[in-house]
C-alpha cells in the first residue's frame, strides 16, 4: 500500500481519509482507518512522509501528510521493482500459455 499511499501524495498533501477515499478510487484497495494511520506513522518513522496539523476555525482539526524527497526515491524504486515483477509475470504467462496451450485459461 507504501507506494499508493505514495503515489497519491504526489499530486497533492492529504488527510488520513482523503487517503482512504483515494486508494480506494485509484489503487482499488479499500484500508481500514487504523491500518491506514499505523501505516502512515511507520512511513513517517522511515521520513517518507511529513505531517502538520490543519487547524481550522469551526472545523476539526486534521493531520495532513505531505511526500518527502526520501519518500519520492522510495517510489521511484518501488515503481521499478514492480514493473520488472510485471514483466517477468507476462513472460511467465506466455510461456505457459505457449507450453499448454488447451490448458491456458489466462
Amino acid at each position: 500500500m507504501e507506494p499508493c499511499i505514495l503515489l497519491l501524495l504526489t499530486k497533492n498533501s492529504s488527510h488520513g481519509y482523503g487517503l482512504m477515499e483515494g486508494l480506494e478510487k485509484h489503487c482499488g484497495e479499500k484500508m481500514d482507518a487504523g491500518d491506514l494511520y499505523r501505516t502512515l506513522r511507520r512511513m513517517e518513522r522511515d521520513s517518507w512522509v511529513t505531517s502538520e496539523w490543519d487547524k481550522k476555525e469551526k472545523e476539526r482539526d486534521k493531520r495532513v501528510y505531505s511526500i518527502t524527497k526520501t519518500g519520492r526515491v522510495f517510489l521511484n524504486d518501488a515503481i521499478t521493482s514492480l514493473r520488472r515483477t510485471d514483466e517477468l509475470i507476462h513472460h511467465l504467462f506466455s510461456g505457459y500459455k505457449k507450453l499448454y496451450p488447451k490448458e491456458a485459461v489466462l
